[in-house]
């Protein structure tokens, strides 16, 4: 089943009609720490790239990260900057079974195109780092915990 295809207004307006909607940003921490759109977003990326290379490496951790996040009926919106990028995820999503998947193809930048509220806040519960490192620990045991 292929994504329906939303625009800014449309996510907006979801996010006001449908509390229980994510916007999925997929573009690398350091796009997403510069601004996204304002709203229910987190930023999972689904690419990185190398710092000194500017290498494209996959991020192996995208659908794990979602999996514990998100059940599969969860409304979410994929976006970036980049349509492929936004495709290449959604993709990922229906292939694993999530069944409400959309896509805002041109992401944050047609965001701000049309003036819609965006934000640079990046903290817990938003960030990358923050929603990864609780689906890494879980399962290891502490060092030195006393059971």
């Amino acid at each position: 089943m292929e994504p329906k295809v939303l625009t800014p207004q449309e996510v907006q307006e979801l996010f006001k009609t449908n509390p229980a909607a994510v916007y999925i940003d997929v573009r690398t921490v350091g796009e997403f720490a510069a601004g996204h759109p304002r709203g229910k977003v987190v930023n999972i990326p689904l690419v990185f790239h190398h710092p000194t290379t500017k290498e494209t490496y996959p991020n192996n951790s995208f659908l794990e990260v979602l999996e514990s996040l998100y059940a599969k009926d969860t409304s979410l919106i994929v976006g970036g900057d980049d349509g492929e990028r936004t495709k290449q995820a959604a993709t990922q999503l229906t292939q694993t079974g999530y069944t409400d998947v959309s896509v805002m193809p041109d992401g944050h930048a047609s965001w701000r195109t049309q003036k819609l509220p965006t934000t640079t806040d990046n903290r817990d519960g938003i960030s990358y780092v923050s929603l990864l490192t609780p689906v890494k620990r879980k399962g290891k045991k502490k060092i030195g915990a006393h059971a």
